[in-house]
């Protein structure tokens, strides 16, 4: 592995970098190229103040949110003490984003670093399946996802699983998975995921996923000027 890619990794999962602050984004109707021009000059604004942040974005590719942007940045509880800038933060955030989407919702998500891949590059994925569950045990449910992952990872190779659970901004009994593909046909691997899921849960005998959803998201590395 580089020295940039070992950076990277560190910046990304850090022993202390594993709280993922998500942005969901609508563009407004029309303004979608204004969406994404603007997004792009507030990153570089960024960029240009010295400010680096590990920033990824996606959109929804399938399922109710479709079209939608998921923007996502990895810190550690004590970043959210400080503020970068923030008047001119917010200035440059009022002139490029907020004409052109509205903010969905907010939320953080908590890595559970041991039933994740370690090399975030993953995320970089051409494909992300998100999946989302609502479980009634949260232990429980992290041992069935554990075996899931051993098992997606010794059938089909699949590298790119990372695993988190909620924290703030939604339902704190969700765990949500990412699992990274660069084809469909690789993606396709895991078409049977809720059978998979039942299988291992019937091997436990329990039963304690009570909701799942599915949803695709294309990586939109294009939206950032500068390669992260």
């Amino acid at each position: 592995m580089t020295l940039l890619a070992l950076l990277f990794l560190f910046q990304a999962f850090g022993q202390k970098k594993n709280i993922a602050r998500c942005w969901l984004w609508k563009p407004k109707a029309g303004q979608e190229q204004n969406f994404e021009n603007g997004y792009n000059k507030h990153f570089m604004w960024h960029k240009k103040n010295g400010d680096n942040p590990t920033w990824y974005c996606w959109q929804f590719v399938s399922g109710r949110r479709f079209g939608q942007f998921l923007d996502v940045s990895f810190n550690s509880w004590e970043d959210f003490d400080v503020s970068f800038k923030a008047d001119e933060d917010n200035k440059d955030y009022q002139l490029h984003i907020i004409p052109f989407a509205v903010l969905q919702n907010s939320f953080k998500l908590a890595l559970v670093q041991g039933l994740s891949s370690s090399d975030s590059v993953g995320l970089h994925s051409k494909y992300i399946r998100l999946i989302t569950m609502t479980v009634s045990d949260m232990a429980n449910a992290l041992k069935v996802i554990a075996k899931l992952k051993a098992d997606y990872s010794a059938n089909f190779s699949i590298k790119n699983f990372f695993t988190y659970e909620m924290i703030d901004g939604g339902n704190i009994n969700q765990i949500v998975l990412m699992l990274g593909f660069n084809s469909y046909s690789d993606f396709g691997k895991t078409e049977n995921l809720q059978e998979d899921l039942n299988a291992i849960e019937n091997s436990f005998k329990t039963k304690i996923i009570t909701s799942i959803t599915s949803e695709t998201l294309a990586y939109r590395p294009d939206l950032f000027s500068m390669s992260q």
